[in-house]
This record gives structure tokens, sequence and C-alpha cells, in this order.
């Protein structure tokens, strides 16, 4: 197993996640930045996900990418709301 190429794999899927959500909703750079830890965090949850159910969805190599682009995805709209959250108001 070559870990290489599926971890530039994993980086690449999370990346594209991550900034396409920071193309749509736009924001500075910490936000973009934000997305991407995000997307990243969500896409390893998916890959343990996948892994531990030993499932063959859209399986690359020993990436998990389908698991890994939905959790991706969810962490990311997760992101999207903290983002959003207005600290001055909540006092």
């Amino acid at each position: 197993m070559n870990a290489i190429p599926g971890i530039l794999l994993i980086v690449l899927f999370s990346g594209l996640i991550g900034f396409g959500f920071h193309l749509w909703k736009g924001g500075s750079l910490f936000r973009m930045l934000f997305f991407f830890i995000f997307a990243l965090i969500g896409f390893g949850i998916g890959q343990w996900i996948g892994s531990s159910m030993n499932s063959s969805f859209f399986v690359i190599g020993w990436v998990q990418a389908g698991f890994g682009i939905i959790c991706s995805l969810i962490f990311t709209i997760l992101a999207i709301w903290l983002s959003n959250i207005n600290l001055e108001a909540i006092k």
C-alpha cells in the first residue's frame, strides 16, 4: 500500500469541497482555511467510517472516497453554520 497517492487524493477531494464552498459563500482567507480544515476532518471521519464498515462504496485504492465526500460535505455545511454565528449577539 502506497500512502502518498492516497493522501494526495484525500487532500484533493477535501480541498475541492472546502474551496468550492468558499467560492459559493465567500469570505476571508481565515474562512477559506476554516472550510478546508472542516472538509479535511470530515473526509477523515468518512474514511474511518467506510473502513470500519469494510464498505466498497466508491473506493479508490484504499481511500474510501464515497463516505469521505459525504462526511466532508456534512462537515463543511457545519462549518458554514458555525461561521455565521454572531457571538456579540449572544451577550
